[in-house]
């Protein structure tokens, strides 16, 4: 009790006499001045500019990751040789440390990066843009400077010709992708995946991006196009991969980021600061949400490098311990913490410090973040060798799972994470296996991680069943029945749970993970069908219901009735409804619905519904004589959709074996 005493008065003291902010920060941007050794005969004047201005300095330094602050440096001074008086007006000043700041990340010389600055600082003055740009951050501009994946969208014509045809508000660029068409092959019958897909009409538009409009593409011509006309327009976008298909994402509002054309929580950003993950972007924009506390934070972890530089490495420590502490979305404060300490062989107290406030700061919103900052800079630190370590060594990769909360911000990659700590745990299968199920102890409580924690284990096991059915025993302790529950009870008790609140979300991973696992516990459905054209659409979906786990209704059956498998559902609420979220997004070729035996009649006065973005819905057959199998051929309505259901509004109840969604994958 004296200790903890002793530390809270501690940290209620100054934790060292306040440095000169202000002459800090100008000491940096002076040694970076000396670094970029700029030699023209204007760099006095440029140099005297940005001495004079500490408004600039913060948006230079203050404006998220600086990848090379010299090269960025050189940029920034080409850009204001160009255009002096850049300094006096904030929405020009800001647009071309944006671009200085990028420059180094495209690899893009001054001369591209003075293009660029001129297109936005032209356009705005003329009252070309969207709105949203006047009052853009340095960081939202960024965005803007770096542009999309694919660099043809990038050029000058491009721009110029996306700012001309697709002007929208900024909440409808998530639609600009679908200015072009998507198609596989082009007129000459090459395939997009081919070198040759755009050749013959290269030299036939003006522009690259109108080129693609009317030749069209997939969904990585079609990100590209969608995010770049955004940003032509002023509006923050970035294009972002995810498994087998190509997404982008916009700000359609002040901090309001949204994906669009996604399938996928599995999104990879291609443009990212330290981390490239969809939870990692949530984190990075929100460290700049305010620029008032991104500035604060510059300031104090440049205090903090000061007292490092004197050799006060104490002071060093807890000033960079309180800058972590008050600004722990600014992931820089947390790097040169770590870096700090291992330079300098600090104590243990300081490492473990140092893992107690990612517990605290980082893990319980942005898990994603937490663990790989543990993984890679805490854990080979403070995490104990040896076989006699093992309990040390388990409480403290526990402790993680003790401080999130759910998937935190964002669903991530949680699976390779727990592989991973299986492995520092042990390399002996009992004793990850022992960790395995005290983590899922910790969560069990919390459904929506189950699956991802059962995935993980089962993967770990491999092809060992009785390894599967011991750690299944083992945890069904744990959910308070020790003897009589076996694997298949098991799964389906947690499907029960989790399968309609996962189906709700439009969660499809743990949809399809689960759902596959119970559907080993109920027999296929033997009507035979017959398929239409193409392939099974709704295969690796979603499947929502009106009042799931009703006296009629077993949600663990459900993911049988979009696949080949079969299974079951029964609604009890009106009006009643069964919403298939499909496995791949594509043009319809037909539907086939096996209803359960009896009472068919319920069927009859009901709507089978498309939709592209599971909102707005267009009726395609109304359901008249229903029989028990009925076969809706949609081949000649060229219907694309990510979203099929039936809804009756005349009753409570529909109950099917079979909901099926033929169709050709246009993702």
């Amino acid at each position: 009790m004296k200790l903890i005493g002793i530390a809270i008065l501690a940290l209620a003291a100054p934790l060292f006499a306040a440095a000169d902010s202000s002459a800090l920060l100008r000491a940096t941007a002076t040694r970076v001045l000396d670094e970029a050794g700029l030699t023209t005969e204007k760099a006095a004047g440029f140099r005297e500019a940005f001495l004079g201005s500490e408004v600039w300095q913060h948006e230079f330094f203050d404006s998220g990751q600086v990848a090379d602050p010299t090269a960025s440096m050189a940029t920034l001074h080409a850009l204001w040789e160009s255009d002096p008086a850049m300094v006096e007006v904030p929405v020009d000043r800001g647009m071309a440390t944006a671009c200085a700041l990028e420059g180094p990340v495209k690899k893009w010389d001054a001369a591209r990066m003075t293009g660029r600055y001129e297109y936005f600082r032209d356009n705005w003055k003329v009252g070309l843009l969207n709105e949203m740009y006047g009052n853009l951050s340095v960081f939202e501009r960024r965005y803007l400077a770096n542009g999309v994946q694919h660099d043809r969208f990038n050029s000058l014509e491009s721009m110029n010709y996306q700012l001309e045809e697709v002007c929208l508000p900024a909440d409808q660029y998530t639609g600009a992708c679908w200015y072009a068409r998507w198609i596989a092959h082009n007129a000459f019958g090459d395939s997009v995946q081919g070198p040759h897909y755009y050749e013959p009409f290269e030299a036939s538009w003006d522009s690259p991006a109108e080129m693609v409009r009317h030749v069209g593409g997939v969904c990585g011509s079609l990100s590209n196009f969608g995010a770049a006309a955004a940003i032509a327009n002023g509006i923050p976008a970035a294009t972002m991969g995810e498994p087998g298909h190509c997404a982008h994402v916009i700000m359609i509002r002040p901090q309001e980021w949204v994906p669009a054309y996604s399938l996928s929580w599995s999104r990879g950003l291609h443009h990212s600061f330290y981390g490239t993950s969809w939870s990692w972007h949530l984190y990075n924009t929100r460290s700049q949400n305010s620029t008032s506390e991104a500035r604060e934070s510059g300031d104090m972890r440049r205090e903090a490098g000061s007292l490092r530089q004197k050799g006060s490495i104490g002071e060093a420590i807890a000033a960079y311990r309180k800058a972590r502490s008050r600004h722990p979305l600014d992931y820089a404060n947390w790097l040169e913490s770590a870096e700090l300490l291992r330079d300098k062989r600090a104590p243990e107290k300081a490492w473990h410090d140092l893992h107690a406030d990612v517990l605290k700061h980082l893990a319980p919103e942005f898990p994603e973040v937490a663990w790989d900052f543990l993984s890679k800079e805490v854990y080979p630190a403070i995490l104990p060798k040896g076989e006699d370590e093992l309990r040390l060594r388990q409480d403290v990769l526990l402790s993680y799972h003790r401080a999130i909360s759910g998937w935190g911000a964002a669903r991530w990659n949680l699976t390779a994470a727990v592989k991973k700590q299986m492995s520092m745990v042990s390399k002996k299968p009992v004793e990850q296996d022992e960790f395995a199920v005290a983590v899922f102890g910790i969560h069990a409580e919390q459904a929506e991680l189950v699956p991802t924690l059962l995935e993980a284990q089962f993967a770990v096991c491999g092809k060992d069943e009785e390894r599967k059915q011991a750690f299944i025993h083992r945890i069904t302790e744990g959910l308070g029945k020790s003897n009589g529950r076996d694997f298949g009870e098991t799964i389906g008790v947690l499907a029960a749970k989790i399968l309609p609140s996962a189906a709700a979300s439009g969660d499809k991973a743990t949809f399809q993970f689960l759902g596959e696992l119970a559907s080993k516990s109920y027999e296929p459905c033997d009507v035979k069908v017959e398929n239409f054209p193409g392939i099974l659409l709704s295969s690796g979906g979603t499947l929502a219901i009106a009042k799931p786990g009703n006296r009629w209704d077993v949600p663990t059956r459900h993911w049988g009735v979009i696949e080949e498998h079969g299974g079951d559902f029964h609604t009890d609420a009106a009006p009643a409804f069964a919403t298939v979220q499909l496995g791949n997004y594509g043009r319809l070729s037909g539907v086939v619905i096996v209803q359960r035996g009896g009472n068919l009649a319920r069927l009859n006065g009901a709507k089978l519904q498309v939709s592209t973005d599971g909102t707005s819905w267009t009726d395609v057959h109304t359901f008249t004589q229903a029989k028990r199998v009925e076969r809706i051929d949609l081949a000649d309505r060229k219907l694309d959709a990510g979203y099929v259901r039936v809804l009756q509004e005349n009753g409570p109840h529909l109950h099917f074996n079979r909901f099926l969604v033929y169709g050709a994958k246009q993702n």
